[in-house]
């Protein structure tokens, strides 16, 4: 399977990103409906060690923008490299499992999210909450909210190396918790400074 290096972008399954390429010749080993696996980098470090878990994704479209190419994938499952065929094909394993996700948990992670929202309140938020509410599988509510609402790279890499969707709920909850105390905070501070400007 072709390997794609997704340099500090990460992608989720059931998710979608869009990375630019600058080189030709790496544009055009891809093409839409091909299946690859998209795998992070951030450092040369990462290319050698291949210790990251990958995802395998579909090839939406390649298109010239400008001067550099776009490149459109779609998130399908986690899996894991097993052997490195030259540099830009692999053998792999998938390493997704189905797995039973109760509805409690589902909705505690989906009311943290939504909570999350209306803090920032964003062009996107009603959409958003529409897709949030739409979501019933547990495991790609997970994803889905990793891909959205938690921006720092290596928060999003622990997420996508997370094979256990109650461990990543866990993980989730917690960051998204973390962030909305951090929002409260500045915005109480904010409160306060304006109050005390002598009028």
């Amino acid at each position: 399977m072709r390997i794609f290096y997704s340099y500090k972008k990460i992608l989720f399954p059931h998710c979608g990103i869009t990375v630019p390429i600058k080189r030709k010749w790496i544009a055009q080993r891809y093409a839409q409906g091909d299946r690859v696996i998209v795998y992070p980098v951030k450092s040369v470090r990462d290319y050698f060690s291949m210790n990251n878990v990958g995802v395998l994704a579909e090839v939406l479209k390649v298109e010239l923008s400008g001067s550099m190419y776009l490149l459109s994938l779609k998130g399908l499952k986690r899996v894991k490299i097993l052997k490195r065929q030259g540099l830009w094909d692999c053998q792999y394993t998938e390493v997704d499992k189905i797995q039973t996700v109760k509805t409690d948990m589902a909705e505690k992670i989906r009311k943290k999210a939504q909570e999350l929202i209306f803090l920032i309140n964003v062009d996107e938020s009603d959409k958003l909450i529409h897709l949030l509410n739409y979501i019933s599988d547990g495991a790609q509510l997970t994803d889905f909210i990793a891909n959205y609402f938690i921006l720092d790279y290596d928060e999003r890499i622990l997420l996508l190396n997370t094979i256990d969707v109650k461990q990543r709920i866990t993980k989730i909850i917690a960051l998204l918790t973390e962030l909305i105390t951090g929002i409260k905070k500045k915005r109480e501070s904010e409160i306060h400074e304006k109050e005390n400007i002598p009028g």
